[in-house]
């Protein structure tokens, strides 16, 4: 198959999912960026994966940004949880912070850990 026909193929099959400038955005990442371009085969499996994951432009960006050959839902969502997992847990109080403030004696709620009935000596 020709190159040009090859690329056409992938681009009809990419540009549905993701529209016409991602799809070429990702055909150029792995042609250029990874030096290892996409066939129509991979293209298909990936735009499968795209669908996957509920939002097939965030994870073709995602996968351009980190400069990831493929992505797989899983690994999407695994980022996805991992990225909201940071933002909170700098907002959230740990055990390590409860045991912390207890031992020092800040915490000044009269109980350790919030549990009533275990009361700081």
């Amino acid at each position: 198959m020709a190159k040009d026909t090859m690329s056409k193929d992938i681009m009809d099959i990419l540009s549905p999912v993701l529209g016409e400038e991602l799809a070429a955005a990702v055909i150029e990442h792995r042609r250029r960026t990874l030096r290892k371009p996409l066939t129509a085969y991979a293209a298909r499996i990936q735009a499968r994966e795209y669908l996957l994951t509920g939002d097939p432009a965030g994870a073709a960006e995602m996968q351009i940004f980190r400069g990831w050959q493929a992505i797989k839902c899983d690994w999407y969502l695994k980022e996805k949880a991992r990225e909201a997992g940071s933002i909170n847990s700098s907002t959230r109080r740990t055990t390590v912070d409860a045991a912390r403030n207890f031992l020092s004696g800040e915490d000044h709620s009269g109980d350790a850990f919030g549990f009533p009935g275990i009361i700081r000596h």
